[in-house]
Order: C-alpha cells, then sequence, then structure tokens
C-alpha cells in the first residue's frame, strides 16, 4: 500500500514538474493560456441602444435594425464584454420604472448622449453607445456588401457630476467607424439579402472588437480571417494542458465539480422546420428555488431585430412552441427567457438557427 501511493505521489509530480517547466518556458514568450477566463475576472458593461439611419437617402432603418439585432447576439458570444442591446420592454427597464429609477419620459425620449447617459446610470453600466448606420453598397462581379457603421462611446463615470449626480451638459465620448463587409462567397447566388445580413454581422463582431480595446488595425488582423499558428506552440500548450490535467484529477481524485451552471434558464432548446411552421421544445429550468410564472419567446427573421412572437400564453407547464407564421427560405432564429413570480428573469437563450421549408 505504501508503494502504491509513493507511486502515484511520484507520478503526480512528475506531471505536476513537467507542466511548471513547460509553463516556464512558454509564459516568458508571452503565451496566454486563459485569456478568457481573465477578462472574465473584470467585464466591461456596455448598454449599447439600437442603431439609427443616418444615410444621406434616409432608407437604411432595415439595415440599421439588421445591425442591432446581429450585435446583440455578437454581444451574447462576448467574452471580454457584458454588452445588451437596449429594448423599452425589457426586464430590465420595468423594474426600473417600477422603483423610480427611469421615468417612462426617459424611455420613450429620441436616444442622445444625455438621455442614453441617464438610462446608464440607472442601469449601473460602465458605458453607453449611441450607432448610425451612414451607407449601404451593394454591388460588383462578384456581388459584395458593405455596410458603413459609426459609434460613441460614452463612459458613464466620467460624463456624471460628481457633486448632482447628474449628467454632464456637454457629455464627451470616443467615437469610432466600421466596416462591415460580405461578399457573393458567403452567400447565395443573387441573394442580396444574405449578403446584407452578412455584413450586419460583421459589422456588429467589429462593433464588440471596438469596445473590447481593439484598434481597428489590430481588429482588421487578428478578428477576421484565420491565423496561421505555429504546431510548435500548439503541442507546448497541449502539454500543458495534459500534464496539468493529469496532475489535477491524481491529486484530487477526479472529484472537480466544474464551472457552475445556470440553474435558471430553460435547458434542451430545439428548433425544427415541419410541415406546417417551425416547431420549439424545451425542458425546464432544473433549479427548485424559483417557482415560474411563464415563458417569452423572441424572433429575428433573416437577422432583423428581435419581435415577441408569444401572446403571453406559455404559461408555466409550457414545453412547446409551434410558429405558424413563416415564410418560405426566411432563415429565423428563436429566443426563449423564463419569468418568475418573483419579478425576476433568465437571460435569453438562443435556438438553433431554422430556414422556413
Amino acid at each position: 500500500m505504501i508503494r502504491l501511493r509513493c507511486h502515484r505521489l511520484g507520478r503526480a509530480l512528475s506531471f505536476t514538474l513537467v507542466a511548471a517547466l513547460l509553463f516556464g518556458i512558454v509564459v516568458p514568450r508571452g503565451l496566454v493560456l486563459c485569456p478568457r477566463a481573465a477578462a472574465q475576472m473584470d467585464t466591461k458593461t456596455v448598454l449599447a441602444f439600437p442603431a439609427v439611419d443616418e444615410s444621406d437617402e434616409g432608407n437604411l432603418e432595415e439595415v440599421a435594425a439588421r445591425v442591432s439585432s446581429a450585435l446583440a447576439l455578437a454581444g451574447q458570444a462576448s467574452k471580454s464584454l457584458d454588452l445588451e442591446v437596449f429594448s423599452p420592454s425589457s426586464p430590465m427597464v420595468r423594474r426600473a420604472l417600477a422603483d423610480g429609477s427611469l421615468r417612462t419620459a426617459d424611455v420613450e425620449a429620441p436616444k442622445d448622449a444625455a438621455n442614453a447617459l441617464i438610462i446608464g446610470q440607472a442601469f449601473r453600466v460602465d458605458t453607453v453607445v449611441l450607432l448610425s448606420v451612414q451607407s449601404l453598397k451593394v454591388g460588383g462581379d462578384p456581388r459584395e456588401a458593405e455596410i458603413a457603421v459609426m459609434g460613441t462611446e460614452y463612459d458613464v463615470a466620467t460624463n456624471v457630476d460628481a457633486d448632482t449626480g447628474a449628467i454632464v451638459a456637454e457629455p464627451k465620448g470616443n467615437t469610432f467607424g466600421v466596416s462591415g463587409q460580405a461578399k457573393a462567397r458567403q452567400a447565395k447566388a443573387g441573394d442580396d439579402a444574405g449578403l446584407i445580413r452578412l455584413a450586419a454581422k460583421n459589422a456588429a463582431d467589429k462593433i464588440v472588437g471596438v469596445l473590447s480595446g481593439q484598434t481597428a488595425q489590430t481588429f482588421e488582423k487578428e478578428g477576421v480571417g484565420p491565423r496561421k499558428r505555429s504546431n510548435t506552440w500548439r503541442w507546448l500548450a497541449i502539454a500543458i494542458i495534459v500534464g496539468a490535467l493529469a496532475a489535477a484529477t491524481i491529486g484530487s481524485g477526479g472529484d472537480d465539480p466544474g464551472p457552475p451552471v445556470d440553474e435558471t434558464i430553460p435547458t434542451r432548446c430545439s428548433a425544427r422546420a415541419t410541415t406546417d411552421g417551425i416547431r420549439l421544445t424545451w425542458a425546464p429550468p432544473t433549479t427548485i428555488a424559483k417557482t415560474i410564472f411563464k415563458y417569452e419567446i423572441q424572433r429575428s427573421a433573416d437577422g432583423g431585430v428581435f419581435v415577441r412572437i408569444d401572446n403571453d400564453k406559455l404559461g408555466p407547464s409550457a414545453d412547446r412552441f409551434t410558429d405558424f407564421n413563416i415564410v418560405t427560405g426566411t432563415a429565423y432564429v428563436y429566443q426563449i427567457r423564463v419569468l418568475y413570480t418573483d419579478g425576476t428573469s433568465s437571460i435569453w437563450v438562443t435556438f438553433n438557427q431554422v430556414v422556413a421549408p
């Protein structure tokens, strides 16, 4: 028994020593093993307002809506930002109106810098962002789409008077611009709507990159397109991970519980096309500490804004919903969340995209 324990201890120490040596080789050269985990320790909170049409033609409202919808999805996927696109019907707005930190006039007013900062102050976010679509170009052979978007980011703390708590008379922010691009090989032939949708997604990804601190040049290099990586670094990283996992497993008996799981969200969410619509199915949250009041479902068509479609008919026992109001060939994305009897709600959970048959 003593020999067996010594053998296991020696093996654990060997794995640890290998990992430590490799770590000592790699880290001084600038390899960051867990950048996402490090970023989550100090996540910037951003409230972005839906993009508006400021083009010369004044006919790009739908394109602006696509950019806003794509930004909401990009914000959910980001590991470096806690970004949400403002919606007057969101639970945060309802709670802020209920506790008096926001007025109805603030919610309904046109979104200039001062009004955006008032809402951002109520939501306790770090920054607020105003966006506008400047132009859309579609043409060429092969076809290409380009969406020009301008934005201004305002730091909430620096635009609030420290003595009165009021918004300063002339808010100051950082203005930036991005160009969302898509080429014909990324969409079906002759599908300009698909090109515009992909360009909106590209613009949204670049906006998230800028808000995360990347410059335009850095983002063009690192955020778009694959980069070649050295196989040497890859194998060193694999060796470190394997060694660390093996040592941790031996030392702890493999009982690591892993990261916490959000028990308040719906689970096993699935969307599929049927002969007469698109059917959504889900399982209830695993939490037993809360009582479900109802479910809410919203839908985005071809990258447009999300719109509620449940008509308040999904009670606490609901586990499916069929959307009959669909158009053949349109790509739909659905989201679901839970509202609880205590007034709280889960985050939106996104289903897989489905193209209507």
